[in-house]
């Protein structure tokens, strides 16, 4: 390992917690983080995971365009993560885990001090789900990301339900990933955010934050909207989604359709940035411009672009 990891110096220590928000600031809402670490560990404990996950390791690389991962430990990803926040203008990040119980991502958390917040990964019908919840939340998750369309379940199905009771006492916060996915494994009989209906409405305080605008299921999600008022969306990612929606929407419209169904105070922003490639610097800027063409006033844009997240995640506090 060099000296410096993208402007951080090895050996560098973050403050017990790093300041609170302030309007003018911006917290990306949908991160991702994938290192050569963090899939050892997942391969290592469990040896008959899918072979894309053992190829990753071995090759080094991962995504469809096969980008280097990352061979950081968790200090030094955490140093790394907040140059690559301060180069792109962020104050905060929050990291959408798609792997389950992963010490490598607590220690990140530990590390950054409160810059880099996570969402724990967890198959809620597991008998298991409720002991981890409190064991990850009490690692410092602020919440948990749910992927039923890639892995094949329904979050109506009653098996989650003791998850959902615990997530409800513990005051977690849940992003889920309905909608297309780049995932080969995905199913999209499972995408279709109409299936949260009868969790949103039986947990009305617990937050739920429907990821990149529904990736295709916006009508599906803003009818879920109206029904329950702790649905929210997030922007996250490049929405090419839009490419496939036969009503041929621009993100103007989409950003516009959301802010005037759910309100300014539940539309969430997010790049979908990951960690084998640049921070998406162009969708971050893509987004706000859009939001200051569409008039939005600056109390409101603060809210999309920074207060929802700390709000719904906890983050400053």
């Amino acid at each position: 390992m060099s000296a410096t990891v993208d402007g951080a110096r090895q050996g560098d220590r973050f403050p017990s917690q790093v300041p609170g928000t302030a309007p003018g600031d911006i917290v990306d809402a949908h991160v991702h983080l994938f290192s050569l670490p963090l899939f050892r560990e997942f391969v290592e404990r469990n040896p008959d995971v899918n072979p894309r996950w053992k190829r990753a390791l071995e090759d080094g690389k991962w995504g469809r365009r096969g980008e280097t991962l990352p061979d950081l430990d968790a200090h030094e990803m955490a140093a790394w993560y907040a140059a690559r926040l301060d180069d792109a203008g962020i104050a905060k990040a929050v990291v959408v885990s798609v792997l389950p119980d992963s010490q490598y991502t607590r220690d990140v958390i530990a590390a950054s001090g409160g810059r880099v917040a996570a969402l724990c990964n967890i198959d809620p019908r597991s008998p298991e789900a409720p002991a981890l919840l409190r064991r990850e939340m009490a690692a410092g998750f602020k919440g948990v990301k749910l992927l039923p369309v890639n892995r094949c379940y329904h979050l109506s199905d009653p098996a989650c339900r003791p998850f959902f009771d615990t997530a409800a006492e513990l005051g977690a916060a849940i992003t889920v990933h309905y909608g297309v996915t780049v995932d080969p494994q995905g199913d999209l009989r499972y995408a279709d955010p109409t299936d949260l209906s009868p969790v949103a409405r039986d947990y009305p305080d617990m937050p739920f934050v429907i990821a990149h605008f529904g990736a295709g299921y916006l009508h599906e999600a803003l009818r879920l909207g109206y029904q329950c008022k702790n649905v929210c969306l997030d922007s996250s990612g490049t929405n090419n989604w839009m490419d496939y929606d036969p009503n041929g929407y621009t993100l103007a419209q989409v950003f516009d359709r959301a802010l005037t169904a759910l309100g300014p105070e539940r539309v969430l922003f997010g790049t979908d940035s990951g960690t084998t490639g640049p921070y998406r610097k162009w969708i971050a800027y893509q987004q706000r411009r859009t939001l200051e063409e569409l008039g939005l006033s600056e109390h409101d844009r603060d809210l999309v672009l920074r207060a929802n997240a700390v709000r719904i995640f906890r983050l400053d506090g």
